[in-house]
C-alpha cells in the first residue's frame, strides 16, 4: 500500500470518527467510511468463488468453519458497537463474533450463551439480546447471564420457532410455525405472529394462517413476513412476502399463495385471506428479511434485503439467492435486484420488474451449475448493521458480508438498461426488453 499523504491521514481520522459515532448510536449514516485499502487487496475479500457485483460491493469473508453443524447460522443479528450474533440450533448456542484486528470485520468467534433449545431467532435492544428458540424466549445480559422471558410457546412437531423482531411500540414479537407441512391443525397459536412486552407478559396474537414465517421484521415501521407453500403443492403454489395486518388470517392450510394462484379448500373462502405483497416461485423458500434503510449506494435507497434458500428437493435454482426488493410509497413491489451471486451481464438479474407473479430469474441457472453461485450450500440468514455493511450466512459454517464500496459510478457497460442501480431510473418506464420477465 503507498504511503498515506496528509489528505488520507485525515480520512482515515474521519473513518475512525464515523465508526465511534456509529458504536454509540448518535449517528445516521448515509453510508461507510472511505476505504484505507482496496478491496482486493484486503486479506478477507472473496474474488471469484462466489459471483458477486464487486463494482458495487466487496464481498469478505467473516468465516468460514466447515466442522460446524450444516445449519450453524440460521439468525444474525449486529449489536450497535459492531458484534455480530448468530445462533447454532443444533448445538443449542448462540455465538459473538467480534472485531479483533481493528479492520471493522469481524473475525473471532466465541460461545456468548449455550444450554439453549434450538436458538432461532435474535433481536438487540436496550443492551440485551433476545433469543427465540423452542417453547423459549431468552434474555441475555451484555455479560452472557440467560434469563428465560417466556417458557411456554406451543412446539414441538412442525417448524422451528421463527425470528424475532422489536418495534417501535416498545413490544416483542415472534412468528411460530405450523405443526404440519400441510394438514388440519386447531391450534391457533401455531403457524401465527405473536406480540408480548418486552418482559414476556401480555402476550397477544397478531396474526395467523402461516405455515412458515421463518422471519419477522419491521420496515417502514410496518411488521412483515415470509411464508413458503408446502412442495407437495407443486408449481401452482407460491412463496411469499407478506405485510402482517393485526387479526388478518393469511391462508394456511385451506389456502396456498392466496390470490390469482392458488390452491383452495371446498369448505373455506380464500377471498378472507390477506394475499401477499409479493410471490416468489415456488421452491424459493424465503427464510430471513431485514430491512435496509440506507442510501449506501444508487437503488439501494429504502429497500427490503429477503434470503430465499431454495429447495433442495427441487431441480429448478429458484432459491439460493438473496435479493433486494425495491417497493413503492404505496409498499407495493416494484421489482428485485440479486444480491448475491451475481452475473453481470444477466439483465434480468440485474433488476427483475415484478409484475404480480411469482419471481423465478430462468436464466440465473447457469451460475450455480458453474460451481459460482451458492449451491449447493443454501443461504440462512441475513443482517444489516448501522453502516450499511450486509452480513449474510450460509449452510457449511460459512458468513460473509456485502460492503458498500466507497463510491460508485455504474458505467453504461455494466448496466447498460433502466433499473434502480441507476439514480435516475422512472419505474413507469420499464423496457420492452422486460415484458416477457416473468
Amino acid at each position: 500500500m503507498p504511503v498515506l499523504t496528509l489528505l488520507s491521514r485525515r480520512l482515515a481520522l474521519s473513518a475512525l470518527a464515523l465508526f465511534f459515532a456509529f458504536a454509540s448510536g448518535t449517528f445516521v449514516a448515509r453510508a461507510q467510511a472511505p476505504e484505507r485499502v482496496r478491496c482486493a487487496e484486503r486479506p478477507t475479500a472473496i474474488g471469484s468463488e462466489l459471483y458477486a457485483d464487486n463494482m458495487r460491493w466487496c464481498v469478505e469473508s467473516v468465516l468460514h468453519d466447515r466442522g460446524l453443524e450444516p445449519l450453524s447460522f440460521t439468525a444474525l443479528e449486529v449489536a450497535p458497537d459492531g458484534t455480530l450474533f448468530a445462533t447454532r440450533p443444533l448445538s443449542g448456542a448462540v455465538m459473538a463474533i467480534r472485531d479483533t484486528d481493528g479492520d471493522q470485520l469481524p473475525d473471532a468467534m466465541e460461545t456468548f450463551a449455550d444450554g439453549l433449545t434450538t436458538p432461532n431467532g435474535l433481536a438487540y435492544h436496550d443492551g440485551y439480546l433476545y433469543v427465540s428458540g423452542g417453547a423459549n424466549i431468552y434474555r441475555i445480559s451484555p455479560t452472557g447471564a440467560v434469563d428465560i422471558i417466556v417458557d411456554d410457546l406451543p412446539s414441538g412437531a412442525g417448524f422451528w420457532t421463527g425470528g424475532l423482531a422489536i418495534g417501535s411500540d416498545g413490544r416483542l414479537y415472534v412468528a411460530l410455525g405450523a405443526p404440519c407441512s400441510s394438514c388440519e391443525f386447531e391450534e391457533r397459536e401455531r403457524g401465527a405472529i405473536h406480540s408480548m412486552n418486552l418482559d414476556g407478559s401480555d402476550r397477544q396474537i397478531v396474526a395467523t394462517g402461516f405455515r412458515q414465517p421463518a422471519d419477522v421484521a419491521f420496515y417502514r415501521d410496518q411488521l412483515w413476513t415470509l411464508d413458503s407453500a408446502p412442495y407437495e403443492a407443486g408449481r401452482h403454489a407460491r412463496d411469499e412476502l407478506n405485510r402482517v395486518a393485526p387479526g388478518g388470517w393469511y391462508g394456511f392450510p385451506h389456502c396456498i399463495g392466496a390470490g390469482e394462484n392458488h390452491i383452495a379448500s371446498a369448505d373455506v373462502d380464500c377471498a378472507d385471506s390477506v394475499s401477499p405483497v409479493m410471490r416468489f416461485g415456488s421452491g424459493a423458500v424465503p427464510i430471513s428479511l431485514a430491512a435496509f434503510p440506507h442510501d449506501a449506494l444508487p437503488g439501494t435507497e429504502d429497500t427490503l434485503i429477503v434470503v430465499l434458500s431454495g429447495e433442495p428437493r427441487q431441480i429448478d435454482f429458484v432459491g439460493y439467492k438473496v435479493i433486494m426488493i425495491t417497493l413503492d410509497e404505496d409498499n407495493q413491489p416494484l421489482g428485485s435486484t440479486i444480491l448475491i451471486p451475481y452475473r453481470y451481464n444477466s439483465l434480468r438479474q440485474a433488476y427483475l420488474p415484478y409484475r404480480g407473479e411469482g419471481l423465478y430469474w430462468q436464466r440465473f441457472i447457469l451460475v450455480s451449475e458453474s460451481g459460482f453461485g451458492i449451491y449447493p450450500q443454501q443461504p440462512l440468514a441475513v443482517a444489516v448493521d448501522p453502516r450499511g455493511w450486509i452480513y449474510i450466512s450460509l449452510t457449511g459454517g460459512r458468513i460473509i458480508a456485502l460492503r458498500p464500496r466507497r463510491s460508485v459510478e455504474a458505467p453504461a457497460d455494466r448496466y447498460p438498461i433502466w433499473t434502480p442501480m441507476n439514480p435516475n431510473f422512472d419505474p413507469a418506464a420499464a423496457p420492452e426488453s422486460f415484458e416477457d420477465a416473468n
